[in-house]
């Protein structure tokens, strides 16, 4: 059952989109998709945030962590219909990075009729009110590697980002030092956390203690993993990232592979762009790379993946080339947007 679920949830999305968003013009209509699916958050987000999260409550029954680390220096932090807070907070940080992508580059005009630049504001806007700093951090972060044009500097971006969240994966599954000691240790660390504590934000030194409590039980199986979604039942509670969560059900091989998914589309809308463009354009691809790292970062400490992003991810990953001058294959959207829907 676990594999039938993981090939429905992950591989049909990542097929579908190997063999639907490939090109330019399909991957261009899948970010305005993006955006408009976050325009129509926008009421629930702006409802939450001065009444708390009460939608998910009010139509689904009970949802037993919907008020932990809600509340926020204004208002609430809202959760709408997802899990998480922090799956919510990047879910409108990455249309706002598309929004600011689309509206730079003039790729579009106008989504629902309104103005792209208005659009990118508001949804920036939206995403600084969710209050979910995670996700607010990574939007600066990332947004300048979208609208990069120079390809060795976007190379160079993202071969350091996905060098340091290995890297950071693997420190923390093997466990060699632990952050909470050297939090106690050193003199910059203690006061590091004493800052984020006195702000209130104490998720984050919850979030790695949390990850300690785990590891050892998630080593007792390194190479293949406990094969249990609850492996983790052994310790104190469920832990948050999704790296360790991978690790302890499928072990090293697993990791592999999340990682796979997520880097290959990374890695090859850089290093392998279509044949016949050329990279000093906006490039789209660029954007959604952001985005994939964006997930992936936020991953480290957070264990919700959005799933529709898997249909980009296969999309990347299957980028359409050339054989002698000949198309290997066609989408059906190529036909309708003829390769450009901007």
């Amino acid at each position: 059952m676990g594999s039938t679920y993981q090939t429905l949830s992950w591989g049909v999305p990542w097929l579908l989109g190997r063999i639907y968003f490939s090109d330019t013009g399909s991957l261009l209509l899948a970010a305005k998709a993006c955006v408009i699916a976050a325009i129509c958050y926008v009421p629930v987000c702006l409802f939450e945030i001065c009444a708390g999260p009460q939608l998910n409550a009010f139509f689904y029954g009970y949802q037993p962590y919907r008020w932990v680390g809600v509340e926020r220096y204004f208002g609430f932090r809202p959760t709408g219909f997802l899990e998480d807070g922090n799956q919510l907070g990047i879910w409108m940080a990455a249309a706002a990075l598309l929004a600011v992508f689309l509206f730079l580059h003039r790729r579009t005009g106008r989504i629902l009729g309104l103005p792209i630049g208005w659009v990118a504001a508001g949804l920036a806007g939206v995403t600084l009110l969710c209050q979910s700093v995670g996700s607010i951090l990574l939007l600066l972060i990332l947004l300048p590697l979208a609208l990069m044009k120079r390809r060795y500097v976007a190379r160079a971006f993202i071969a350091a980002s996905i060098l340091g969240i290995l890297a950071y994966a693997l420190f923390r599954m093997t466990n060699i030092v632990s952050l909470r000691a050297l939090a106690h240790r050193s003199r910059v660390a203690h006061s590091l956390s004493a800052a984020l504590t006195g702000m209130g934000r104490q998720s984050l030194a919850w979030r790695i203690a949390r990850e300690e409590s785990h590891i050892e039980v998630a080593l007792q199986y390194p190479l293949l993993g406990a094969g249990r979604w609850n492996w983790w039942q052994n310790g104190e509670a469920r832990p948050w990232s999704l790296w360790l969560l991978v690790f302890g059900m499928y072990g090293l091989v697993g990791l592999i592979a999340f990682g796979t998914i997520l880097f290959l589309p990374v890695v090859r809308a850089v290093w392998s762009p279509p044949d016949g463009e050329a990279f000093g354009k906006p490039d789209i691809r660029l954007a959604f790379a952001a985005l994939i790292l964006m997930l992936a970062m936020d991953n480290l400490l957070n264990g919700a993946m959005i799933l529709p992003y898997l249909l980009i991810m296969g999309g990347l990953a299957d980028i359409k080339r050339s054989i002698g001058g000949a198309r290997v294959r066609s989408t059906p959207f190529d036909e309708v947007c003829d390769g450009d829907c901007g």
